[in-house]
Parts: C-alpha cells; structure tokens; sequence
C-alpha cells in the first residue's frame, strides 16, 4: 500500500525507515519535497522560501521510539487503506475522506457501523450517534491526532500491510493474531526473528527472549498500542 503522504508513526527502530524521516526537526529543501511543503508550509520552521522544517516530536516519543513522517506518498482526496480507528499523528487536515481529525465530533452509527462495532461509545454518544475521541489537547496545536473512520477489521488487515515492527494505536482492545500489546511483553528470539533483527535488546533481553516496549502508561485514555509481528520488512532510509 503507498503510504499518505506526510503522516506520522511512532517506530521502535534506530533508524528512520526508507520514505521516512525523523521527526526531529529537521529543514528539509522546498525544491525535492514541493508537495510535502505544500503541507507543512514553514510552520515548523525554515524560511518558506528555500527550506522548510519538519515537526520536532523528540520529546513526547516514548523512551527508544521515534515519531517519523512519511516523506514520500500519495496525496489527495483517496481513500485511506488503514485498520479501522487507526488514530496516528497528521501535520495538516487530512485529504483521505474516511479520515477525520480526532475532535469529539459525533457520527451515526448507521454510516460507520464497523467503527460503531468496535470503538462504540466509549467516548460518547446516544443512541443513533457515536463520537470521536477528542484528542486537540494532547497537541499544541499541530500537529493534529487523526482517526480512520472507515477501513479493514484488525484481525484481516486487508490491502493494509504494516511494516514490521510498526507501532498502531488503535481506540479499543482487543486480543489479536497480527498484532500484540505494546505491554512490555517478552518474545521468544527464534519464534519472531525478523522483529528481534529489529528491535534486538533496545527494551531488554536475555538469552532467550526479548522485550517489546511497554507504553500502556503513555496511550491516550482508552487507546491501546500495538505493534506488527508480521509485515514487510523495513528498509532503512
């Protein structure tokens, strides 16, 4: 699946995946990133003329996990191929039109009966309508928590194929095959060899086994982190 150009994922990787860069701030040249500026325009710095800046998201990433921006992508008014509720960071309003910003806004039920079904109204709502988390606090002000409203059921990803590794922060939880808890949980070394060629001993190991991340205390109130034992295997950038 091409990746929507300019979101942002949190990673447990060193190393920013290739049609990624850190979020860190770096200024980045308008002449090789023309729609990606179009974007951000210089509102996390550069001088709007030359150079622009990406956003700098060093210090609310957990602790060896990197917020990175999608450099490369599609952009426009597309359909967004992602895990129903899947909520991650975007610099700007979203173009895709089954993704809306996270505001507390309500919907009906009767148009988004698969959200209905596994995100309910754990955030609020009636009868006939269900609503959205609101998330504009936990920002200042962009960039801005956004959430796939329509989509592929997480235990069938359908056209979806995460990366490796890839963390995914879903409003809901729930026991899955594709993904697991970001619950500090440890993985036996030779049952996912890939993710251990990633991850290796950054959140603790042993002879055996290693560690994923535990970010249950950073989650937003009733979200849950998940992180892909199968995909594509990342490249590095």
């Amino acid at each position: 699946m091409e990746l929507p150009l300019g979101k942002i994922t949190l990673f447990p990787y060193d190393f920013a995946p290739a049609n990624w860069t850190f979020c860190d701030g770096s200024v980045l040249p308008i002449s090789e990133n023309d729609v990606l500026f179009d974007m951000l325009r210089d509102t996390y710095g550069g001088d709007g003329l030359n150079t622009f800046a990406v956003p700098d998201l060093r210090a609310v990433a957990p602790k060896n996990c990197n917020y990175c921006i999608a450099v490369r992508g599609y952009y426009g008014e597309l359909r967004y191929e992602g895990i129903i509720g899947e909520t991650f960071f975007a610099p700007s309003q979203p173009s895709e039109r089954n993704v809306k910003e996270c505001a507390g806004q309500p919907l009906a039920k009767s148009q988004y009966m698969l959200l209905n079904t596994y995100m309910g109204t754990r955030f609020g709502g009636d009868d006939k309508n269900l609503k959205l988390p609101d998330l504009r606090s936990k920002t200042t002000p962009n960039p801005k928590y956004v959430m796939a409203v329509e989509g592929s059921t997480p235990e069938f990803l359908g056209p979806r194929t995460p990366l490796v590794g890839e963390i995914v922060l879903l409003p809901y939880d729930r026991q899955l095959d594709s993904l697991t808890h970001c619950d500090g949980k440890m993985l036996v070394k030779q049952q996912q060899p890939a993710l251990y060629s990633l991850l290796g001993d950054r959140f603790s190991s042993n002879a055996q086994q290693f560690a994923l991340p535990d970010l249950r205390s950073v989650a937003p109130q009733d979200f849950t982190y998940y992180m892909a034992l199968q995909g594509v295997l990342p490249q590095r950038g």
